[in-house]
């Protein structure tokens, strides 16, 4: 149950984080932070690099079986009683997928924010960082 509320908390902070950016940033709005990284407040209808904008069903679809396949995943973990460090990762991935699935139904279209300016780099949310870093976690520990 405790990989479970990671993920909840996960989503729940990228919904925070985005509401924040949200108040605070104009859509289109790009502010500096620092070398290379940027603030810059963009709406994201479809997929990655809004691959499928224009099909929102689609979209949905996709990210509901996504989120649901990774649940599943967790929930057998969590009942086979596998360790720790196989749990973690997945849990990340379910908390990120869940946070961007929620504000797609909810808003029909997710908030990305963070931005280093590097040739054909995406905008991205928490939600991307930390799916990112659970999908990292569980590659090495299924090479351990």
């Amino acid at each position: 149950m405790k990989y479970i509320f990671i993920s909840i908390i996960t989503a729940l902070a990228d919904i925070g984080v985005k509401e924040k950016v949200k108040k605070e940033m104009r859509v289109g709005e790009k502010r500096h932070i620092k070398g290379r990284l940027y603030l810059w407040h963009i709406k994201n209808r479809g997929l990655a690099y809004n691959k499928f904008e224009d099909e929102r069903n689609k979209v949905i679809l996709a990210s509901g079986a996504g989120v649901t396949a990774v649940f599943a995943a967790l929930v057998y973990l969590i009942r086979s009683g596998a360790k720790p460090s196989a749990k973690i990762g997945p849990a990340l991935i379910l908390g990120g997928g869940l946070g961007n699935f929620i504000e797609r139904i909810v808003h029909g279209e997710v908030t990305d924010f963070i931005y280093i300016d590097a040739p054909k780099a995406p905008i991205f949310n928490v939600a991307d960082v930390v799916a990112l870093f659970g999908g990292l976690i569980t590659i090495v520990k299924s090479l351990v």
